[in-house]
C-alpha cells in the first residue's frame, strides 16, 4: 500500500461505508494483538497433553490443527453415542481442549503480543482499537440500516468493547438472567419512545448486530427446555465458571470440512451472513480473515454474482502462496474486489486497518475543538477533582 494512496483509499471506504448495507468479517487478526492464539495449529504445550488423541485419530508423529483434532472427537462422539458406546473419555478429551481454549482466548487475562507492547494506548486500554472501530461504525447515518459485524472469533474481544461503549448489540440471545438462543431477535430493533401526540418514534443510533459465527466463550451448552428450545445459553464470564462435561462451551471450529453437516446455532448464523451480504448495494469488508473457512468462502463466492456487491480485503500480511484463495481472488481481476495489501509484515492487520484505513464520517477536527472547548468551560479547579478523573480512568480501562 503506497504511502501517498492511504487518504484516497480512505475516501473509498468512506463512501462504502455511506452504502445500505455494510457488513464486516473479523478473523483471527482482530486479536492476534491482545496476545489471542492462532489455533490454526496446535500450541506445543496442548500438544503435548493430547498425544493419545493425535495417535489415535492421525497416527504417531502427526502434526494436525486445533481444528481437525476437535472435530475429530466432536465426529467420534457423535458415532459413539449412535451406537450406544460410553462417551466418557472422549467428553474428558473435548473438555481438556476447551479449558485450554478458554484460558487462552480469555483476552482479558491474555498478555499483549511482544509487537505491541510499546502501543501506549493498548496499555492504557487494551480494547482501544476495538472501541475505535465501532465508534468510527456508528458514525454512519441513522436511517441506514444497522452495520452486521461476523467474527469467526471465539474470544470477547468485541464483546467487550462494545460494553465498555455502552453500545445496543443484537447478538441472537434474549434474555436478562436466562439469556437464550433465539435468532429471531436479530430481526428486532431499538427506537426511542414516541415523543408527540402523532407517535413518531426516533431510532437509537448506537446499535449494531454482531454474530459470533463459530461459537463464543460465554455459550454453554444445555438440555433444551420451554425457554431455550435449541439449548444454548449466554453466560457472562467470570471467576466461578470453567468448562467441564456439564458445562460445554459451543464452539465450532470446524474451518474447512464441509463434509459436517452444520446444525444450530452456526446453520442458522452462516444463513444471516448470506441474507446479509446478498442484499442489493451491499459491501462487505474482510479484516484479519485468511480465508481458510470454506463454508464462509461459498457464501462471498455466491454474492460476487450480484453486480452491485464489493468485497474489499485488507491483506496486510501477503502471502506468497498463489494458491491462497486471497490471491486466486486477486487473479480474477474483478474490479469489485478490492484487496489492500501492506507492505509491513509487523504491522497487525487489525491495528493497521483501524489506524490507518478506517476513515472518520465525522471531521475529528471538530471533535477536537469540542473537547477543548468543554475543557475551557468545565476547568479542573482541585487537585482531588484531577485525581478523581485519573481514578474513574483507570477503573474504566
Amino acid at each position: 500500500m503506497i504511502a501517498n494512496n492511504i487518504e484516497n483509499i480512505k475516501l473509498r471506504i468512506k463512501k462504502y461505508l455511506e452504502l445500505e448495507n455494510v457488513s464486516i468479517l473479523f478473523g483471527a487478526g482482530s486479536s492476534f494483538h491482545l496476545g489471542a492464539p492462532v489455533i490454526r495449529t496446535i500450541p506445543q504445550e496442548l500438544k503435548s497433553a493430547c498425544l493419545t488423541e493425535i495417535a489415535n485419530y492421525f497416527g504417531e508423529g502427526a502434526d494436525p490443527s486445533f481444528e481437525d483434532l476437535f472435530n475429530c472427537l466432536q465426529a467420534d462422539r457423535y458415532l459413539h453415542e449412535m451406537r450406544g458406546q460410553d462417551i466418557t473419555a472422549i467428553n474428558a478429551s473435548m473438555v481438556k481442549m476447551q479449558k485450554w481454549l478458554f484460558e487462552q482466548c480469555d483476552t482479558n487475562k491474555t498478555t499483549i503480543n511482544s509487537n505491541y507492547k510499546s502501543d501506549s494506548k493498548l496499555l492504557n486500554n487494551r480494547y482501544h482499537y476495538h472501541e475505535v472501530l465501532v465508534k468510527k461504525l456508528l458514525q454512519r447515518p441513522v436511517h441506514l440500516k444497522r452495520v452486521n459485524l461476523f467474527t469467526t472469533n471465539y474470544d470477547m474481544a468485541f464483546d467487550y468493547a462494545l460494553d465498555n461503549l455502552g453500545v445496543h448489540y443484537v447478538n441472537g440471545f434474549m434474555g436478562v438472567h436466562n439469556r437464550c438462543f433465539r435468532p429471531e431477535v436479530y430481526d428486532y430493533d431499538l427506537y426511542y419512545p414516541g415523543q408527540s401526540v402523532i407517535g413518531k418514534v426516533h431510532r437509537a443510533e448506537k446499535v449494531l448486530r454482531y454474530y459470533k459465527m463459530h461459537g463464543s466463550l460465554s455459550w454453554v451448552s444445555s438440555p433444551p427446555s420451554i425457554s431455550n428450545t435449541y439449548g444454548i445459553k449466554e453466560i457472562p464470564l467470570n471467576g466461578n465458571f470453567t468448562p467441564d462435561e456439564n458445562n460445554e462451551i459451543m464452539i465450532y471450529p470446524c474451518v474447512s470440512k464441509k463434509s459436517f453437516t452444520l446444525d444450530l446455532p452456526y446453520s442458522e448464523l452462516f444463513r444471516q451472513f448470506s441474507h446479509a451480504i446478498n442484499q442489493p448495494q451491499s459491501v462487505l469488508i474482510c479484516v484479519g480473515y485468511s480465508f481458510y473457512d470454506e463454508h464462509i468462502n461459498d457464501i462471498i463466492k455466491q454474492a460476487l454474482s450480484i453486480p452491485s456487491f464489493t468485497l474489499i480485503i485488507a491483506n496486510f500480511s501477503p502471502s506468497i502462496d498463489q494458491d491462497s484463495e486471497i490471491e486466486r481472488l486477486r487473479a480474477l481481476g474483478d474490479k469489485r474486489i478490492i484487496i489492500l495489501d501492506q507492505e509491513d509484515p509487523n504491522q497487525s492487520t487489525f491495528i493497521s486497518f483501524v489506524d490507518k484505513i478506517m476513515p472518520d464520517l465525522y471531521e475529528e477536527e471538530e471533535l477536537s475543538y469540542v473537547a477543548e472547548t468543554l475543557q475551557k468551560l468545565y476547568p479542573s479547579n482541585s487537585e482531588e477533582e484531577v485525581k478523581f478523573d485519573e481514578d474513574s480512568e483507570t477503573k474504566q480501562n
